[in-house]
């Protein structure tokens, strides 16, 4: 949410431009893959574009296709690295009017797999993680991204 006029992905952005983003796994061109910080769906990540555009169709056609292909290879990373059965990809900005892409990887062995991914919203601030837990699995993703 937006809080005294500052953007919340921007503040994730900029402790990124200042090395001080646990959260960070990869930087693209146009955006950052970051883990989440919450882990009800192992491996759940964010692509945040650099920088602050509210919607989708405000891009320049170039843009939005480098943002496109670096979703790809980030979504292509977290299932090289954590193998689930589906992604679930999702991109809003209600809360957050700033493009990001949210990556949800998706196991059979949820009892809730084929509903969306946001059903157990409510209880994922009871699967945060710490810094070194995010430090740790965003190594585990950037293994599987191009020159790392």
């Amino acid at each position: 949410m937006m809080q005294n006029n500052v953007c919340s992905i921007c503040r994730r952005v900029a402790l990124w431009r200042e090395g001080r983003n646990a959260h960070f796994v990869y930087e693209f061109e146009r955006s950052i893959l970051v883990v989440g910080d919450h882990q009800f769906h192992k491996g759940y990540c964010l692509l945040l574009l650099k920088e602050h555009v509210r919607e989708l169709h405000e891009l320049e056609g170039e843009v939005y296709l480098a943002l496109s292909r670096e979703l790809i290879t980030a979504g292509r990373a977290v299932v090289e690295t954590f193998g689930p059965w589906k992604m679930n990809y999702s991109c809003y900005g209600n809360q957050d009017p700033h493009i990001h892409w949210h990556l949800f990887p998706r196991y059979d062995s949820e009892p809730d797999h084929l509903q969306q991914p946001w059903l157990h919203a409510a209880v994922f601030k009871d699967h945060l993680i710490d810094e070194e837990a995010a430090r740790a699995l965003a190594a585990r993703i950037r293994a599987h991204l191009p020159g790392a």
